[in-house]
C-alpha cells in the first residue's frame, strides 16, 4: 500500500466513524452548544464535511489562501443537517481523492508555510484525516456533556 492509498483509507475511515458517531447525537442535541459557548456537533460535522477542500489547493498553490476560510463560513451555512452535510462530505471527499492521486510522490517532502506552521505535502494529505479524529473526540465528548455516555 502506497503513502497515498493509506491516507486516502484512513480519512475515509475516519468520515464513517465521525458521521456514526454524530448520528448518535439525538435530533434535539445536535444544535446543543456546552455552555451555550462550545460548538455544537452540527457546527463541526459542517467543518468535518468541508474540511477535504482545503487540501487541493494547499497541494497545487503550495501556499495558503486565507480566503479559503470564508468559502468554508458561506458554504457551511447551507448544510443545515447531517445528511446535507454528509452528501457534501462524500463529494469533497471526491475532489480530496483526486488531488491526492494529482501530487507526484516526489513532491512529498515538498514544504510550505502554513499560519499553523511548517508542513510537508505528505503531512498536508493528511490533514483531513486529522481533523476528522479531533472533532470526532468532541463529538463524543459533547454527548457526555448532556450525559449520554453511549458513545
Amino acid at each position: 500500500m502506497t503513502l497515498k492509498e493509506y491516507v486516502v483509507l484512513e480519512t475515509e475511515k475516519s468520515l464513517k466513524n465521525i458521521f456514526e458517531a454524530a448520528r448518535k447525537v439525538p435530533a434535539e442535541k445536535v444544535d446543543w452548544k456546552p455552555l451555550d459557548n462550545g460548538r455544537s456537533t452540527l457546527d463541526q460535522i459542517q467543518e468535518v464535511a468541508y474540511c477535504p477542500l482545503w487540501v487541493p489547493g494547499l497541494l497545487e498553490k503550495r501556499a495558503f489562501d486565507p480566503a479559503g476560510f470564508e468559502a468554508y463560513e458561506e458554504t457551511r451555512k447551507g448544510w443545515t443537517t447531517l445528511d446535507e452535510c454528509e452528501t457534501a462530505a462524500n463529494a469533497n471527499m471526491e475532489t480530496f481523492k483526486a488531488a491526492v492521486a494529482a501530487l507526484p510522490e516526489s513532491d512529498f517532502d515538498i514544504k510550505i508555510d502554513l499560519p499553523w506552521g511548517n508542513y510537508t505535502l505528505a503531512e498536508v494529505m493528511g490533514f483531513p484525516m486529522w481533523n476528522m479524529h479531533y472533532h470526532l473526540g468532541q463529538v463524543c465528548y459533547v454527548q457526555t456533556l448532556y450525559g449520554d455516555f453511549s458513545m
